[in-house]
């Protein structure tokens, strides 16, 4: 291999390196099966990124030993758009459907308020909703619908795959030759409309197999795009997800573990919370602009001897107030956390350099940026 350049700032490349073996393995996967020519690849991960690509360890079926692989960049620009290319490219290559990528849709059957800043959104799902769904979210789009769409024949899909397919080839293309500031202006049109809102519990009222109906909680704030959606959205209202995530939390089934949500991520604490199978209970710091909307959790059921913080304060110190509640800690084993995009990477790098908390045990998430004024 020949010589590298190391990436200078050292806590930018491991947040890159945590965020992607976290919440994108199975893109991993195809990248190492693509770029190393072997569908027998079962397992991959980053261990670490050059300025020309990331080098990977992999396994086979045949030999199972860890094994290098390295994947050079095909694009300029920020590290983690050149690894999202790598893998959208290995999917066309493949002729892979990307993950999670298929249309939903769901009928509102009720509409309440439950803060004066949250919003709970009933709704009915044409298809089966998942059966775990904590922090599970859809990407909804900022529309209306009249009618529910056809079931669509056998024949119809093939057409549509194939459409879809060139579609992915020609868009690869244009992204490849496109310069860094065209290509994220491209991304935001395409996403403009788009907003990830997380499912916060899936059930079915009338008892029979599968889950159908689920309650999706917005936390409405200004005049933003989401909040004037969910102004107009009343029951009989249509509307459909284009994409869908779901989220890993094995690691916090045992130790001492953390857990730090802003409003954004209230709907994905409480469905972690809903499952938690930990013998020891978890410490919930619970951050909020307006102090009104800890009612959210008034009737929630914490696990058993809980250690429950309520901070009240402007977004810009909730990380100071964070780091000095963790600074009282003697034992922090595993952690999840979702908040402000710049309160999470202080708090994330407090726990890596300070606490050395390494990242499979460090799942702290930017679910938002707060616009510089």
């Amino acid at each position: 291999m020949k010589s590298l350049t190391v990436i200078q700032d050292d806590d930018r490349k491991l947040d890159i390196m945590d965020h992607v073996n976290q919440d994108h393995s199975k893109e991993l996967l195809i990248i190492a099966q693509s770029y190393g020519k072997n569908r027998d690849i079962y397992y991959a991960s980053i261990t670490d990124i050059f300025e020309e690509g990331i080098l990977l360890h992999i396994r086979c079926e045949i030999n199972r030993e860890i094994q290098e692989l390295f994947v050079a960049f095909e694009l300029k620009g920020d590290l983690e758009e050149q690894i999202l290319y790598l893998a959208y490219h290995s999917f066309v290559k493949q002729n892979i459907e990307l993950d999670h990528n298929a249309r939903n849709y769901f009928e509102i059957v009720d509409k309440s308020r439950i803060t004066p800043n949250f919003m709970r959104l009933m709704v009915k799902s044409q298809t089966a909703l998942p059966q775990y769904y904590a922090g599970y979210a859809y990407g909804f789009i900022l529309k209306t619908l009249q009618k529910m769409p056809p079931v669509k024949k056998n024949n119809i899909f093939k057409k549509n795959n194939l459409f879809k397919n060139r579609f992915d080839r020609g868009f690869l293309w244009i992204m490849k030759y496109l310069s860094r500031q065209k290509r994220q202006k491209l991304l935001e049109s395409i996403n403009k409309d788009i907003r990830l809102y997380t499912l916060r519990q899936a059930f079915n009222p009338l008892g029979t197999e599968g889950l159908s109906y689920g309650y999706i909680d917005i936390f409405t704030h200004g005049d933003s795009a989401g909040s004037q959606w969910v102004e107009v959205l009343q029951a009989g209202t249509l509307i459909s997800s284009r994409t869908e995530t779901d989220d890993k939390h094995a690691h916090l089934e045992q130790g001492q573990t953390v857990l730090i949500a802003d409003e954004t991520a209230y709907p994905a604490v409480a469905g972690i919370l809903d499952f938690w199978k930990n013998p020891v209970p978890p410490l919930v710091i619970l951050l909020a602009s307006d102090i009104r909307d800890h009612a959210y959790f008034d009737h929630f059921n914490f696990p058993p001897q809980s250690e429950i913080y309520k901070i009240s304060s402007q977004t810009s110190l909730q990380a100071e107030k964070v780091i000095a509640i963790l600074k009282q800690k003697t034992l922090i084993e595993n952690v999840w956390g979702a908040l402000e995009n710049e309160a999470a990477k202080q708090i994330r790098h407090y726990l890596r350099n300070q606490r050395q908390l390494k990242g499979k045990n460090n799942h702290i998430k930017g679910y938002w940026r707060l616009e510089k004024v």
